[in-house]
């Protein structure tokens, strides 16, 4: 956002390949600093664990082309086969009011982002170690083997991808789950402070 406006809200992008735990920080930060969550829209199912962190507006592929041609996201992008996009007027409109708003979104996403509002304050999380993410995403237990080592494979391919764009200001490791909010909280209060 236009650093002009001395009140408007800080756009907060969180990154990462599915099993780092994006949404799991994504869900203490909103909790332990009531910042706004922008609500993306999807094409794909909804599954039984979902509204135990990431919430989705599930809508169908005709829809989604509609609002996209209509330019209501803010950003969209194809992952694992679906589409998913945030739409614009409740963040932007959170934004204009002087709340903070944070996105969960991948890192195609997260480069749109980069390119339309330079400002905004762009936060990769990475694993610990390739062993770590992999038996992560197993533990997940809801993908098939196939569908595990596609992840793992686009999780390579978009940890190489954000290392070498260099549009992410911050890197962070979640190697324990407490340090990695924190230091997230940190890195949010000193771009808000200016000290960034």
């Amino acid at each position: 956002m236009a650093s002009s406006h001395a009140h408007r809200g800080q756009l907060v992008v969180l990154s990462g390949p599915s099993g780092v735990g994006k949404s799991t920080i994504a869900l203490r930060l909103r909790s332990e600093m009531g910042i706004a969550y922008a609500v993306s829209a999807t094409t794909r199912s909804e599954r039984p664990n979902d509204d135990k962190g990431k919430v989705y507006e599930y809508i169908d592929q005709a829809s989604f082309y509609r609002r996209l041609d209509a330019d209501q996201f803010l950003e969209y992008a194809q992952v694992h086969g679906h589409y998913y996009g945030t739409p614009v007027h409740p963040t932007l409109d959170d934004l204009g009011d002087g709340n903070d708003v944070l996105l969960d979104i991948d890192v195609q996403g997260a480069l749109q982002v980069r390119y339309q509002y330079p400002d905004a304050l762009l936060i990769f999380i990475l694993p610990p170690d390739e062993p770590t993410l992999l038996k992560r995403l197993e533990g997940r237990a809801r993908d098939t083997a196939d569908d595990m080592t596609r992840r793992f494979r686009a999780a390579k391919r978009e940890i190489h991808m954000a290392k070498g764009s260099r549009a992410f200001d911050h890197m962070v490791i979640n190697d324990d789950l407490d340090r990695a909010v924190s230091e997230i909280r940190r890195i949010i209060a000193n771009k808000k402070a200016g000290a960034l």
